[in-house]
């Protein structure tokens, strides 16, 4: 029988602990269902059970005043970290966890993330904030102008709470553990209909009074990060009108990096990670997953064991 994925409520978030893990996936997902994960993407969460994955799966905030994207992504990491902890005291309370299964958790380049939709965003700002500090500094001014100081602050805040979770699981551990501050610089990423601005690429300018950062100052951030994005891949779906003007944005710009595009496009919409019956999908999911992984050991020859 397959095993069914058996989720624990901590802090914001869910987890489900897998008994042999070869990675854990961190998911966040599109707006509205994305904010019930656990119903919505139940499929999804089952076949990446079922592929080997420990799953920590964020809640995308049902608030729809909150168009500060810079916290909600800033938040995620803080809550990685949240997460991290529980688990890991959990498998030593526990005591019946083989100490290479615990050490699984404690090795930063073993998290993956996995967006869906406007969910992609949060991972794509958490991978702008990566950047050597005097990199991210000119990258950040360059786009936001003066709104760059309302980022520094809560980048200090996150910095200060990450600290503290490390400081907590190498107490649990009794060691140090090596850990760089650089948000989420090894983790590699992949991104499943990727959506950083309005719907079909449509930029709303009332809307952009409020949302920070909006749709052209994300992508001026990700097109001057020409360091980064080369542990992301794409999946995107044939019929899906919604993020096409993304996809091709991101298609355009990860051409550009040291690593060669690592892009499928499946047959299905927008909304196709939703569906009750996502085996197909899952298989390239863990594929590229995997490939990511390789190149983030061996650089960028690692092959892709998928053809679309």
């Amino acid at each position: 029988m397959d095993a069914i994925p058996e989720f624990h409520s901590i802090s914001r978030s869910y987890v489900a602990i897998h008994p042999n893990p070869k990675g854990i996936v961190q998911f966040i997902g599109s707006f509205v269902f994305g904010s019930f994960p656990i119903h919505y993407y139940k499929s999804l969460f089952q076949d990446l059970f079922q592929k080997g994955y420990t799953i920590f799966v964020y809640k995308f905030p049902l608030n729809p005043l909150g168009f500060d994207h810079w916290k909600i992504a800033i938040s995620l990491l803080e809550e990685q970290f949240r997460l991290r902890l529980a688990v890991i005291q959990k498998i030593i309370q526990d005591g019946q966890t083989p100490k290479e299964e615990l050490e699984k958790y404690l090795n930063n380049s073993n998290y993956y993330w996995l967006g869906h939709s406007l969910g992609c965003k949060y991972i794509a700002l958490l991978e702008i904030l990566s950047n050597a500090h005097s990199e991210r500094d000119f990258v950040l001014k360059h786009c936001l102008g003066t709104s760059f100081n309302k980022v520094e602050s809560d980048i200090i805040s996150a910095s200060f709470t990450i600290n503290q979770a490390v400081e907590e699981i190498e107490n649990l551990v009794e060691r140090k553990i090596e850990y760089q501050n650089n948000f989420i610089i090894n983790q590699p990423s992949l991104l499943l209909a990727p959506e950083i601005s309005n719907t079909a690429g449509v930029e709303n300018p009332f809307l952009n009074l409020f949302v920070f950062p909006n749709g052209s100052q994300t992508r001026c951030m990700i097109t001057q990060s020409k360091k980064l994005f080369n542990l992301t891949a794409i999946i995107s779906f044939k019929s899906d009108c919604i993020a096409k003007d993304d996809v091709s944005f991101f298609i355009e710009q990860l051409h550009l990096r040291k690593c060669p595009l690592l892009h499928f496009e499946l047959e299905g919409w927008h909304l196709e990670p939703l569906a009750t019956e996502n085996s197909n999908l899952v298989d390239y999911v863990d594929k590229v997953l995997e490939t990511l992984r390789k190149r983030l050991l061996e650089g960028c020859k690692a092959e892709v064991p998928l053809s679309s």
